[in-house]
């Protein structure tokens, strides 16, 4: 492991640092000198550990002369040739953006210096609002600022190829100054004009655009930049500013970012598609310039606002269907599914479940597992129950469902199994209540719940899987990845137990707690909640076919639509055949809330 000087964070690679990919190798033989001249200011006298940060050109030290701010770069003698052409070319563009420089030779080499700003606090790096929306137009706020800073930049034909929130200076707004303001301090050295790939780049991985990573010099733009905005957003509102995912970089996964929600369960529906957005790979799929950005996420907040603020009157038609799907049918093996709705009246208001028997425990069964936790959470609630109970209830009672299982594991002789470490029975568990407008939702493991609107369909919950947990633990995507298969294991569910101290199997209370958010409804909506025998990326369907399909079909009541795309998903099944012995598919479940206006009259 080598200690990056630039970030202090420790790599692996032993030429470009992991974190921010600051030049490694052994820096130059010319230090500098012990005394900066300043011109009008006079000397400045350095310290040895100042020193030791500018044995690297690109690194900068900050100090505070009698009259003015400056970060200085020193370039020995030796790298001038080198760098001479990049800084005069640089000090050719002017702008708000980019701090003024000077050249001041000196008998070894040559000090670059650049006027700096007091050093202020960013405001991503302050604790984050209460409201999600409130910390959604903090960054909307910010982003406007920082888009109308690329502007100018891309105004003179520019692009901050070596985009780092850290290399930011930035001014708050003030009586006497009325808008904050940006500078780009990594641009002091060199600038990127568009179009053009440079020889030499130290960028930060967790932030590089596609096209940077893959020297597609065509396709460096404005657009460019609109991804580095998106990244930037992304990392917002995940809490991972300003070091973005531990790791080796986008790339290392292929710039497939895990959905926000992972980082950010309470995140109103409607930002994370905007952000997405300009997250695309291809350049061209993008808003075309920062400002476009950010006029869509200003959309969409003010979407989110709206569904937030919503006290509009609804009601709803529900629909469910739970079938085995044709390959497991074909077996004659047992619906490991089971769905659950029950209606209340006076006011109304409905309960409503899915949940996906794992099939593959030693003791039990996944279709008991199943039953047996909608049972018990059907018998948690009744007319008395509220929006306010639910939390608890439903917490409640999925921790009542787990011991239930383990007590009749014990009951029926399997207390030597589980000792030994066999897997007792358990299932995933999403349940849901209705109450007027607002919808809340508790789930477990991988099953999931969508919301379908005009933009598409939205995941509200967040898997309760291995691969979730160890990503919203920080560990980097591409290990993750790298787990294959295992990241699908389910972490959290209904069931399962754990040896206590004493060798006694024992419900870990940890794992069967589910995740409780509220959401508001508006007349329009769709919600579906569904195992992955309906939804599954890449095997049934996904979720921008599960929109299309009620789009399409939006007339339809809501029990005729929950036919419908179990249809879809039990079409992409295949029965078994020679080739494949048990076939390909799963088990199906789905319930369908379509969300009305207020009957008239």
């Amino acid at each position: 492991m080598v200690t990056c000087p630039r970030c202090g964070g420790k790599s692996r690679d032993q030429e470009f640092c992991d974190h921010c990919n600051a030049d490694l190798m052994p820096p130059s033989r010319t230090p500098p000198p012990a005394v900066c001249p300043l011109d009008s200011e006079g000397p400045l006298q350095l310290t040895a550990e100042q020193r030791a940060t500018l044995t690297r050109p690109e690194a900068g030290v900050t100090v505070r002369a009698p009259n003015q701010s400056w970060r200085l770069h020193w370039i020995p003698r030796g790298a001038w040739a080198t760098r001479r052409a990049g800084v005069e070319e640089r000090g050719r563009y002017r702008g708000n953006v980019l701090p003024p420089c000077r050249i001041v030779p000196d008998q070894n080499g040559v000090w670059l210096l650049a006027e700096a700003w007091s050093p202020q606090p960013p405001p991503w790096l302050l604790p984050p609002a209460r409201d999600p929306l409130d910390e959604a137009r903090r960054l909307a706020a910010f982003l406007d600022v920082l888009a109308t800073a690329l502007g100018e930049l891309h105004a003179q034909g520019l692009v901050w190829l070596t985009f780092d929130p850290r290399d930011l200076e930035f001014l708050p707004a003030s009586a006497a100054r009325p808008a904050p303001r940006l500078r780009f301090t990594n641009l002091d050295l060199a600038v990127y004009p568009r179009g053009r790939c440079p020889d030499r780049l130290h960028v930060n991985v967790k932030f590089a655009a596609p096209e940077i990573c893959r020297f597609r010099a065509c396709d460096l733009g404005p657009a460019t930049d609109v991804y580095h905005l998106a990244v930037f957003a992304y990392y917002w509102l995940a809490r991972l500013l300003p070091g973005g995912f531990f790791g080796a970089g986008l790339e290392a996964f292929g710039f497939a970012l895990p959905p926000l929600r992972t980082f950010a369960p309470a995140l109103p529906p409607a930002l994370a598609a905007a952000v997405n957005r300009g997250l695309a790979v291809e350049p061209a799929w993008r808003p075309p310039t920062p400002a476009a950005f950010c006029a869509e996420f200003r959309a969409a907040l003010q979407t989110a606002e709206k569904r937030a603020t919503s006290s509009a009157p609804v009601r709803w038609d529900l629909g469910v269907h739970t079938r085995p799907g044709r390959a497991k049918a074909a077996l004659n093996r047992p619906n490991q599914d089971y769905a659950l709705l029950r209606r209340f009246d006076g006011p109304p208001r409905a309960l409503l479940a899915v949940a996906d028997g794992i099939s593959t425990c030693d003791v039990g069964s996944g279709d008991v597992a199943s039953r047996t936790a909608c049972a018990v959470l059907e018998q948690a609630f009744g007319p008395p129950s509220s929006l306010a109970s639910f939390a608890k209830a439903v917490t409640a009672a999925c921790r009542q469902a787990s011991r239930g299982l383990l007590d009749w594991a014990l009951r029926n002789g399997h207390r030597q199994q589980l000792a030994e470490g066999l897997d007792l029975m358990g299932t995933t568990v999403t349940a849901a209540w209705l109450e007027g407008n607002c919808l809340a939702l508790a789930n477990l493991g991988d099953s999931r719940a969508y919301l379908i609107d005009a933009a598409g369909a939205e995941q509200l919950t967040v898997d309760g899987d291995l691969g979730s947990a160890l990503l919203a633990a920080g560990v980097p995507p591409e290990d993750v990845r790298e787990a294959g298969p295992m990241a699908r294991a389910l972490r959290d569910c209904v069931g399962g137990c754990s040896r206590g101290p004493g060798g006694e199997p024992t419900v870990n209370e940890r794992y069967c707690t589910p995740a409780v958010t509220t959401w508001r409804l508006l007349p329009g909506d769709f919600v579906v909640l569904c195992t992955d025998g309906l939804v599954e990326e890449g095997v049934f369907l996904d979720p921008a076919a599960l929109a299309e399909l009620l789009r399409r079909h939006k007339d339809l009541p809501a029990a005729a639509l929950a036919v419908k795309l179990a249809d879809a998903a039990d079409a992409l099944q295949r029965p078994p055949g020679p080739l494949e012995p048990d076939g390909f598919g799963d088990n199906i479940s789905c319930i369908v809330i379509k969300v009305l206006g207020a009957a008239r009259g």
